[in-house]
Parts: structure tokens; sequence; C-alpha cells
């Protein structure tokens, strides 16, 4: 399954979310690469000490049958990164010129997407060009949010780009909650109302606030891999569960 994490709002978990899924289901023996779409490159560094010789910009870029040549070898067991460096954001700016641009991602996974059971896409938080490829890419879309009354209003604008996209009139995605605080009562009952429209799309499993994913995120590591005991870990855990268990058909 090709997984894209996206949300045009930043600050909602979308790099965390990407980092600690393709953590954990490869630590479930189920082999994952990442790919990492951010310029940022955070999900990049939480697994690759230097910059990788070859990054997702030669994935994009190259010819699709040398996709294999982008992907690097992490420390951990059944886990492949495909970077992102410096070079991403020139990269959007070629993709630009070129023709079914927002089909390049897309085609060069179709090489070597036989040889993992999941591919997670990290994208940034935009709707560029860069977003287009891990979106049409997707087999699902996850789009995680963040409690509060303007973590819902992307939501639509990101699903009608993605059905223009796709030329799909329903696109397969879950909304994942993030940072919830159990305290706020009375802001968590206002975005239970908000997510009304959607709720069939909301996975069981949610994300709360810990301190324990905060100070991975200041590590640059995965939660699981840092406080494997943690509630954060145990949150992400369980998502992995969920993810596993879901049942999506790969796009033709």
């Amino acid at each position: 399954m090709i997984l894209t994490i996206t949300n045009t709002k930043g600050g909602v978990g979308k790099t965390t979310t990407a980092v600690n899924v393709a953590a954990g289901l490869a630590r479930k023996g189920r082999r994952t690469l990442l790919i990492d779409l951010d310029p940022q490159a955070h999900a990049t560094r939480c697994f690759l000490r230097d910059p990788p010789e070859r990054d997702v910009t030669d994935l994009i870029m190259d010819k699709p049958g040398q996709a294999g040549r982008a992907v690097t070898r992490t420390d951990h067991p059944d886990l492949d990164v495909v970077g992102a460096t410096g070079r991403l954001n020139q990269t959007a700016e070629l993709l630009a010129t070129r023709i079914r641009r927002e089909e390049r991602l897309s085609r060069a996974l179709d090489r070597i997407r036989t040889e993992y059971r999941h591919l997670v896409i990290d994208c940034p938080p935009s709707l560029g060009i860069l977003s287009h490829n891990g979106i049409v890419a997707a087999d699902l879309l996850l789009v995680p949010v963040q409690p509060g009354a303007g973590a819902v209003s992307g939501i639509h604008a990101l699903l009608d780009a993605a059905r223009e996209l796709r030329d799909e009139e329903k696109v397969p995605y879950r909304l994942l909650i993030t940072m919830l605080d159990m305290r706020t009562t009375r802001t968590n009952a206002l975005f239970d109302e908000l997510l009304d429209d959607v709720r069939k799309h909301l996975l069981r499993t949610f994300i709360s606030r810990s301190e324990s994913v905060n100070q991975a995120n200041l590590a640059a590591r995965p939660v699981l891999m840092s406080a494997p005991s943690s509630r954060g870990a145990w949150d992400y855990e369980s998502l992995c569960d969920e993810l596993v268990r879901l049942r999506v058909p790969a796009r033709a």
C-alpha cells in the first residue's frame, strides 16, 4: 500500500506521523519505504545521519527504470528511505515545465513498489507540485488533523484537489486526530461537531498530546524508537495496527 500523509496546514503532526508509521510498520517485519517529499527534510534526518548521495529528486527526475538507485538503506531492519535534500526546492521548479508532471513519482514507484509491503510518503504542508505527486501516487491519503475550530477548514479543498488530480469522484482517505488533549473537553466537543460530514473516514486511533512525542521530535527520532514504552509510542503502535487491518485496493 502507498500511504500519502498530507495536509495543507502545518503543525498538525504530519511528519511525526510519517516517521512513526514507517518505523512502526518496519518493526512489525513489514518491509517499508519512506519517501520524503518535504524540502525541510525532517523525516530524512530521523533515519539518516548524513544527506543521501541520491535523493527524492533523482527518484522523480530520472527515468522510472532507475528508481531503485534513489533508495538508501537505514540502520533499521525492513526500513529504507528515499531522502530529501536542499535540491528539492529546485526540483519543484523544474517539474513545472515537464509533461505529466503530477505523475512522475507514481511512475517511478511503480518500478519498486513490489519490493515493499508499505510505501509511506511525507508531503510538504502545501498544495504545490510535490504534494500533487504524492496525492496521485497514493492508494490511500492519510490526513492528520489537530483539534480546533480551523483544523478541518482545509480538508475539503485538499479533497477537491485530489479528485481533480486523480480524475476520481471518490478519493480513498482517512483522517487521523493528532495532539488530542483530553482536558480540553469543550474544544473537543466543538471539534467533534465539525467532523460530522467526514466521520465515516475517521480512524479509531487518535494521537494524544504527549511530552514523549515532543522530546522525540526535538531529538529527530521516532517516539517508537526513543521512548518505546511511552503513551506516544503506544498511540502510534495502535495506529500502525489499524492501518495494517485496512483493506485498500492498489490504485490501477
